[in-house]
């Protein structure tokens, strides 16, 4: 901003002298250069909005620098504790002002007067000079290497409210990137889910990630649409997919439960695993998320699980936890299955000394997801009938023990026991009888049809 600001001045330009009739006086000019005062104020710009205002700060003992367009220094200043600065006797002409580049440093640059600074004879004018830090955006502060002071934005995907940790994920909509500021200030209305902001903090790591730390918000919009988190396995979240997604909000699907626990601060901890990797979810003590249900071991299981990734150490590198927002956001279900027993003997008629088959069929009649775990199907073979041999398209039969491991359903899976026996009993009727035994990890929904009878006839 400039004010010009005309105080008065006083050129002399000559010099008259007194003459009389004997002599003469002769008159001498004498040219003086004009100048022109410069006085103002450098002020550090906090909310990055251009202009002073009510919330920036003063910039205390600032070196102010009026050079040529060439960068010969012409004069200078130090700025008073309240960021005032003057420049008496400035020649008039066109210059640069601008503060010295060992108060700028890094991370400030100059945002006023913002062009040229002409100074016109008697004049008295009055220019302030703002300070700021570069906006970033949050690809470009997860690149930038940690102490900068930056200001960026970006979209809210937790709020921050008074009891919290402090920490706020953010996304940049236009290229999904996403970043968590943490140490963030409490703004007049608190941080909120879907709140557009501007924020000025330092850049930092974490566990090896790039965040903001300290950061200072600026609400610029509530109550936006926050977009759909990302699905991801199991194994993505607990690696953030190699660090791709770290801070995102991420969605995993049908976990197993296991190692629960609760920290002195009243964090709730499980593991959810798909057989293959696992994942932390942390319930936040101040999210108010009920644990109750979760357990490991049982026949319940995550239906889906949705949270914010932050990264920790742990044995072997760093791993993600998944942190949910509210209770809605984790789901649990009953893991269930149908399955169905059928037996037949092939054929059903024979003669002593014949050879015949027994057969024994299990299938998961669910449509779902649930896979039957564990299957095993008890089949004795029944007096006057010798075991031959056995043959089973999954799992294998123990003669001894009369069982038949299958091993697992999934839905809509059948698998078929072949039995080879001897007819050792005279002319009558021998019945086959074949019974699921009891699944652990799932409810079966349907016990009328896990058992079966079947008769050979002996001629």
């Amino acid at each position: 901003m400039r004010t010009g600001m005309k105080l008065g001045t006083a050129l002399l330009v000559g010099l008259v002298g007194l003459g009389s009739c004997d002599f003469a006086t002769d008159v001498e000019l004498v040219e003086i250069s004009g100048t022109g005062v410069l006085f103002g104020q450098a002020f550090l710009d906090i909310n990055g909005d251009g202009a002073a205002d009510a919330g920036d700060l003063p910039l205390e003992n600032a070196s102010v620098v009026l050079t040529t367009g060439s960068g010969d220094v012409v004069l200078n200043a130090t700025t008073d504790t309240l960021g005032l600065f003057v420049l008496l006797a400035v020649p008039v002409g066109t210059y640069d002002l601008g503060l010295d580049s060992a108060v700028l440093g890094d991370s400030l640059t100059t945002i006023a007067p913002g062009g040229d600074v002409t100074v016109e004879l008697g004049d008295t004018t009055f220019f302030s000079i703002g300070a700021t830090y570069p906006t970033l955006t949050l690809a470009e502060v997860r690149a930038a290497a940690p102490g900068r002071r930056v200001f960026t934005h970006g979209l809210a995907l937790n709020s921050r409210l008074p009891s919290t940790d402090g920490t706020v994920h953010l996304l940049d909509t236009t290229s999904a990137t996403y970043l968590r500021a943490t140490g963030v200030s409490v703004p007049s209305g608190n941080v909120l889910t879907g709140d557009s902001l501007r924020l000025l903090g330092r850049t930092a790591l974490n566990n090896g990630q790039p965040t903001l730390d300290l950061a200072t918000p600026r609400i610029l919009q509530r109550g936006l649409s926050v977009p759909p988190p990302v699905e991801a396995t199991i194994g993505e979240a607990g690696t953030a997919d190699a660090g791709a997604l770290d801070a995102a909000l991420v969605r995993i699907r049908l976990g197993e439960i296991s190692d629960t626990s609760t920290a002195p601060n009243g964090d709730f901890h499980f593991w959810a695993n798909d057989g293959s990797d696992s994942v932390e979810v942390v319930f936040k003590w101040f999210r108010g998320i009920s644990s109750a249900g979760i357990r490991p071991d049982t026949i319940v299981r995550i239906n889906q699980a949705t949270g914010l990734l932050t990264p920790f150490d742990s044995v072997g590198g760093v791993r993600w936890r998944l942190l949910p927002r509210a209770a809605g956001e984790v789901t649990l279900e009953i893991k269930s299955a149908d399955v169905a027993v059928a037996t037949s003997f092939v054929p059903t008629t024979a003669a002593t000394a014949d050879t015949v088959e027994i057969r024994v069929t299990v299938q998961n009649l669910v449509t779902s997801t649930h896979t039957a775990t564990g299957v095993s199907v008890t089949d004795t073979i029944a007096s006057g009938l010798t075991f031959l041999s056995a043959t089973a398209t999954n799992g294998s039969y123990d003669d001894l023990a009369a069982v038949w491991d299958v091993g697992d359903l999934a839905p809509g899976a059948a698998d078929t026991l072949t039995i080879s026996v001897e007819v050792t009993a005279g002319p009558g009727t021998v019945t086959n009888t074949a019974v699921l035994n009891g699944l652990v990890l799932e409810v079966e929904t349907n016990a009328a049809n896990n058992g079966a009878v079947a008769g050979l006839t002996i001629s």
